[in-house]
């Protein structure tokens, strides 16, 4: 009696077209949870690497200073307008410095200026 009822049961299964709640519930369940799995790790990847952008960009700024003030016989700029007026910097890269970084006049040290709860740091 039990086959008869199961190739019942299949005969109709095979006429059926399309999926049933059951499966489209699995189906979103498990696309949930590899999201949940995979966003995390994006975001950290998307930090990581606008860190490494930030570095890299203060160690070219610092490093066109060093030249600078090599060239003008330790002359350190006051400015990154004076960067770029000397074609040091692009324009582009001396508007994002002025934003970004802090050049210290005494030393010529370039450092990324990071924001806290408190305000304007120096990292």
């Amino acid at each position: 009696m039990m086959t008869l009822v199961k190739k019942q049961w299949m005969a109709k299964r095979k006429e059926r077209k399309g999926f049933t709640l059951l499966e489209m519930l699995l189906v979103v369940f498990i696309i949930a949870a590899l999201l949940l799995l995979v966003l995390p790790n994006l975001i950290n990847q998307q930090k990581s690497v606008s860190t490494k952008t930030d570095d890299a960009f203060v160690t070219a700024v610092q490093n066109q200073v060093t030249i600078y003030t090599s060239d003008k016989n330790g002359e350190i700029p006051k400015d990154f307008g004076i960067l770029e007026k000397a074609n040091y910097l692009s324009s582009k890269q001396a508007k994002d410095a002025a934003k970004k970084l802090h050049l210290n006049q005494e030393t010529g040290e370039v450092t990324l200026i990071t924001e806290s709860s408190s305000g304007n740091e120096q990292s």
